[in-house]
């Protein structure tokens, strides 16, 4: 593929683990998560919604290209990282806006 990192995502993800400044990792994201709710529209796609514990919420699509490849396990878990992944970038500003506010 053209311009495609480099490094495969586990091996990014085993530097990470070797940093020790402040970061947010998928378990500091996990903690924060009140509830996880899927709901599937017509058998052709998957919503999660995910409430955080101060209310906030994100929400998550996934659906096959071809009805016949509809598979709720497979559906549900396309969504929650679709929600998800949305919580990394308002995790990390906030941690931004922390160390900005330390002066680091």
């Amino acid at each position: 593929m053209k311009n495609e990192p480099n490094l495969s995502i586990d091996q990014a993800k085993a530097i990470i683990e070797t940093k020790t400044a402040p970061r947010v990792t998928e378990q500091s994201i996990k903690d924060k998560i009140q509830a996880v709710d899927y709901m599937n529209g017509r058998g052709l796609m998957t919503i999660c919604l995910i409430v955080m514990n101060n209310g906030f919420m994100v929400h998550g699509v996934s659906a096959p290209a071809s009805v016949e490849n509809f598979d709720a396990e497979v559906g549900k878990r396309y969504a929650y990282e679709n929600a998800f992944k949305q919580l990394w970038q308002l995790e990390g500003y906030l941690l931004r806006e922390k160390l900005h506010q330390e002066g680091k």
